[in-house]
């Protein structure tokens, strides 16, 4: 079957990396080609894989410039594919009105929770636009009921997640606090609160460092002042985009996410297989539906700062607590393994299909 992913880029970010893993999955059985409209790619795709950039035009409104390049790339019956598959809103606006004037089956996903902050104009597509979809995908049984209500035809699909073979002993790791996302939305992400949570913490454990896995440079100064301000900045370490981030993790022993909203956390998922004790606010969507409280992880009230100082006061404080719950990470995260969730793209594709 001919398959066309189309995204804007490729640069750093969630749902890049969950495309660009689904499609070097599905390219071993089907005929996989990568559509992009900017420039960047952060992310390595198998060989198989078509790559076409439509990066030209010089309208200044980037979904029409967009809508315009795929509709003419698509003018030649023959490159037009069996499924489109397209993620985030603006983009599947592009898709729908060009598979619907084309007459190509549809699969657009969502990869955040639809009470997450958002535009008026994505608010726009995704109440009216996605009904003509053949299907929408969400990450977490949270979100179906939502666009449902707007006619949309939903299907529960999660990220998917490459399990590690092999992991490291926790003897061996590094006294890391691990958070990880872009540093542009650190308000979003919690960047800024952690900083804060974690210096007292800090000061009393001067052999425990904070480590921010993440690119954006606005946010990097941001975050590099308050961690001077708060005369943490000796154990705080920035280290930019990282592609392979599960060396990182295997590296470390904590992993906490301080976000005010999620989808399904890619970064939480990776630092459970990779066997990290993981902490998390308890937010708008996801975290809860990975952690079992005191078992795989701590799950914590949303937004209770006091209440996640104490649970990384705990978790630093108790090794054997915290050894504990890392054990059971891998285990609990075993049913989002990457071919079981291409099974269910295969599924999905081969009932759209028809």
């Amino acid at each position: 079957m001919k398959i066309h992913f189309v995204i804007p880029s490729l640069i750093g970010g969630g749902a890049e990396r969950v495309m660009s893993t689904i499609a070097n999955g599905l390219v071993n059985n089907h005929e996989v080609e990568l559509i992009t409209f900017h420039e960047g790619q952060d992310y390595e795709l198998s060989t198989n894989i078509n790559r076409v950039k439509l990066h030209g035009g010089n309208n200044k409104n980037q979904t029409i410039r967009s809508i315009k390049n795929l509709f003419t790339y698509y003018k030649q019956k023959e490159k037009r594919p069996d499924i489109l598959i397209s993620f985030l809103p603006s983009n599947n606006l592009t898709a729908i009105i060009v598979s619907k004037i084309y007459s190509i089956k549809l699969i657009i996903s969502e990869h955040t929770n639809h009470t997450a902050p958002s535009t008026r104009k994505k608010d726009i597509i995704r109440k009216y636009f996605y009904r003509f979809a053949d299907v929408t995908t969400v990450l977490t049984k949270f979100d179906k009921p939502y666009y449902e209500n707007f006619k949309a035809n939903v299907e529960i699909m999660p990220n998917p997640l490459i399990i590690p073979t092999e992991i490291k002993s926790f003897e061996e790791r590094k006294k890391n606090i691990l958070v990880v996302g872009s540093l542009n939305r650190y308000q979003n992400k919690g960047f800024d609160q952690i900083l804060h949570i974690s210096a007292p913490i800090l000061k009393k454990n001067k052999d425990w460092n904070l480590v921010i896995a993440g690119d954006g440079e606005k946010g990097l100064k941001v975050l590099q002042k308050i961690s001077f301000d708060l005369e943490i900045q000796k154990q705080v370490k920035f280290l930019g985009f990282v592609k392979a981030i599960d060396k990182i993790m295997q590296d470390s022993q904590i992993f906490a996410l301080p976000s005010k909203f999620e989808g399904l956390p890619m970064g939480l998922m990776e630092a459970l297989s990779n066997g990290m004790a993981c902490i998390s606010y308890n937010c708008t969507s996801g975290p809860s539906e990975l952690i079992t409280n005191n078992s795989n992880g701590l799950l914590i009230t949303d937004q209770d700062s006091k209440a996640m100082q104490e649970g990384l006061e705990l978790l630093i404080n108790d090794f054997d607590f915290r050894l504990k719950i890392a054990k059971k990470g891998p285990e609990s995260v075993s049913n989002y393994g990457l071919n079981a969730i291409l099974e269910k793209w295969e599924k999905l594709i081969l009932s759209v299909n028809q």
